[in-house]
């Protein structure tokens, strides 16, 4: 999960829209929770808009595209041209799929991993525009739900014959000049008469405000996803189609301000877990600012998995901070606030040169009503240990990530620089059966890391990403 991170208020590190009706997040630490002589710096502001009672989508899937391995992730041309995949226009260095329709239109599809029935279908894509091209969901060819760029306007609709222009591309943005990440809840609600009806709202970079709300009918009968460029040629990247709910509400923060691992592709439960390890190795890293470059684990329970909360989500991680120095902190799944381990909101760090040897551990304890979160750093001799109470369940979900915060760093994202990996994710089952998870169990999601980001367990992900050296 990823939230934004002010340098003295907000210091979150999350991923995904895991976030309730209505909450506001205090500063001020959790009764009963145990901070080593810390102080909890990591506020939210409150946050409207999500169904949290909404059960959980029948129908899961999950389809990404991010093109860094080169391929073509599964898309075929069905009119025109053939896409290609290249590194002349890029998205941070990676490279993106182009798209021509200099002589005629371009239209290509992809349905890998696809399932039809969902009641919930979220999607995004970020397009760089010189002419005019969509992305969306279609029935075979026939589009449903599309949103896109039309020269500098944003635009959406049911079909590609009903767009309407609902913003214009931003500037100065957290994205690569000439991106514009677009975002869509597409969800059926059910009318007092029983008439089912299909919304899609869309969001521009942000998710702070719903850049337009419009009726697509025919959504609930999707198929594939498609790309169609009408007009010169157009560039896309970072596609996910997703059941699990990608834009959120919240000021100031958008889900690409992340790079991380699984959270919005988390459309499969693990079994009942109730403790989770894993191991850290930070070969080097360099960076200009404390607080903007991150790397953790999370654990969830039923509601931190299948919904879009901050309850039941647990992160322990730490800031990778200047001169070798690093923060370490944790998130107590009541809402999104971090607690650091270390004085005046882990501000001052803790010298920990490289190579640093980390061994994490997130431990639900039903006898004692609690959950043990666990930091060793063995290149020092360090450990850092707190407990707090808990009456939820089991863990169901989990994944890793590496996040930097564009939000509040004075620096570009080029010059934090990093080498080091994740590995050894166990978890222990509660009927007391360790499992390896392995690389295919989470999908890559958003992960668009510099070529300055060297990541070990990513590079492993059978189902996708490789880090472009």
């Amino acid at each position: 999960m990823t939230m934004p991170k002010a340098s003295t208020v907000l210091a979150m590190a999350l991923i995904l829209a895991l976030i309730p009706i209505g909450s506001a997040f205090s500063g001020a630490p959790t009764p009963g929770s145990h901070v080593q002589g810390g102080e909890e710096t990591r506020a939210l502001p409150s946050i409207t808009g999500v169904n949290e009672s909404a059960a959980p989508n029948p129908v899961r899937f999950s389809f990404v595209s991010n093109f860094e391995d080169g391929g073509l992730d599964g898309w075929s041309s069905v009119l025109g041209a053939t896409p290609i995949v290249t590194s002349a226009v890029n998205y941070g260095g990676e490279p993106t799929l182009g798209s021509s329709a200099l002589s005629t239109v371009q239209a290509d599809i992809a349905s890998n991993g696809f399932q039809t029935g969902a009641t919930y279908v979220s999607f995004q894509v970020a397009i760089a525009s010189k002419g005019n091209g969509g992305f969306g969901l279609v029935s075979r060819m026939s589009p449903l739900a599309v949103v896109g760029v039309y020269g500098s306007a944003v635009v959406a609709g049911p079909d590609l014959d009903h767009l309407v222009t609902i913003g214009t591309v931003p500037s100065g943005t957290a994205y690569p000049k000439g991106w514009v990440y677009l975002t869509a809840d597409v969800y059926m609600t059910t009318a007092s008469n029983n008439q089912q009806m299909w919304t899609m709202q869309v969001f521009i970079d942000g998710t702070e405000h719903v850049a337009a709300t419009l009726s697509v009918p025919g959504a609930g009968g999707y198929t594939n996803a498609l790309i169609e460029t009408t007009l010169g040629v157009v560039y896309y990247s970072d596609i996910v189609v997703s059941t699990y709910q990608i834009p959120i509400y919240i000021p100031g923060y958008n889900n690409m301000e992340g790079y991380g691992q699984g959270s919005g592709l988390l459309v499969s439960l693990l079994p009942a877990y109730y403790n989770l390890t894993a191991q850290m190795d930070l070969k080097s890293w360099n960076v200009p600012q404390n607080g903007i470059l991150s790397f953790q684990i999370n654990a969830m329970n039923m509601t931190g998995t299948t919904k879009s909360t901050c309850h039941g989500f647990f992160q322990l991680g730490i800031d990778l901070d200047m001169n070798g120095r690093i923060a370490p902190w944790y998130v107590e799944g009541k809402n999104c606030g971090a607690v650091y381990f270390l004085p005046h909101g882990g501000r001052l760090g803790v010298s920990s040169p490289s190579p640093t040897h980390l061994v994490l551990s997130i431990v639900f304890v039903p006898a004692l009503k609690q959950i043990e979160f666990t930091i060793k750093d063995t290149s020092i001799g360090k450990v850092f240990a707190a407990t707090i109470p808990y009456r939820g369940g089991s863990f169901y979900g989990m994944y890793t990530q590496m996040e930097w915060q564009p939000c509040c760093s004075n620096y570009p994202i080029g010059q934090y620089r990093f080498d080091g990996s994740v590995y050894g994710i166990r978890i222990t089952t509660n009927l007391g059966a360790t499992e390896v998870l392995t690389s295919s169990y989470m999908l890559p999601f958003i992960l668009d890391a510099p070529p300055s980001w060297n990541f070990g367990y990513y590079q492993d992900s059978m189902n996708g990403y490789k880090q472009v050296a």
